[in-house]
């Protein structure tokens, strides 16, 4: 596994734990590494939302909209 797949596991758990703050920052550095992964932005967006965060949210959205339309 990667180090971007890592940070994504690593803000998936810190999501589950209501960490938000965490799991936005391990979403970003897997964004960093890999910006093509719509994944990614989509989980960062699920976060964001969950911080109340939704101009950042929205931007991620649109991302990983844009990066896999389907």
């Amino acid at each position: 596994m990667g180090a971007a797949e890592d940070a994504k596991n690593d803000g998936n758990t810190a999501l589950n734990e209501g960490r938000l703050d965490d799991a936005i920052a391990c979403y970003s550095k897997a964004i960093e590494l890999d910006p093509g992964n719509h994944v990614y932005h989509s989980n960062r967006s699920a976060a964001t939302t969950r911080a109340t965060k939704f101009e950042s949210a929205v931007s991620d959205a649109e991302r990983c909209i844009a990066l896999k339309p389907d």
